[in-house]
């Protein structure tokens, strides 16, 4: 089970997240169109598993490899080159990453007192926000487990994961 949570997480939660935004939209859409009501909250929970569906499609593309880069660049260099911008640039990511969340937890902290509502839920906006900072540590575990597999098993760290392959030309 642990196994199917770990390799399935992101996208079984993203899913729903996208079902749940699709619902409500088309739900607020009938709702205004049909009976001239609108929905006070639809908009704002619409809203919300977007966002949160795209920070967690974040993490799932880092899993599987499939972030944008510029591969051109990276690739002109001989293979040894190339692996070493490569570790740089995920360096740099790892350190980016832990600083948001850092300050994302920051900014839980300081909203956790604080009486920050959503204008439609009326739900404290630091549930919306914690987001990032799980988004953010969730992509840096799953670099983590990209260089375990790289350095474990030699998975090549161009490739991505599941037969998505580059085009270079």
């Amino acid at each position: 089970m642990w196994k199917f949570i770990e390799a399935r997480a992101e996208e079984l939660i993203c899913a729903v997240l996208i079902f749940a935004m699709a619902t409500i939209v088309m739900y607020s859409v009938i709702n205004r169109s049909v009976f001239g009501a609108a929905i006070a909250w639809a908009d704002e929970m619409a809203i919300y598993c977007l966002i949160w569906s795209t920070y967690l499609g974040s993490a799932l593309a880092v899993r599987e490899r499939v972030h944008i880069r510029v591969l051109n660049a990276i690739l002109a260099f001989p293979k040894p080159v190339s692996t070493w911008l490569v570790y740089l640039s995920d360096l740099i990511w790892v350190a980016f990453n832990l600083t948001l969340v850092y300050q994302g937890f920051k900014l839980i902290e300081f909203m956790w007192g604080k009486p920050f509502v959503s204008a439609a839920m009326g739900i404290s906006q630091k549930w919306p926000y914690l987001i990032v900072p799980l988004a953010f540590g969730l992509m840096t575990v799953r670099l983590a487990q990209v260089y375990w597999q790289y350095f474990r098993h030699g998975r090549d760290l161009l490739t991505p994961l599941h037969g998505h392959e580059f085009e270079v030309e």
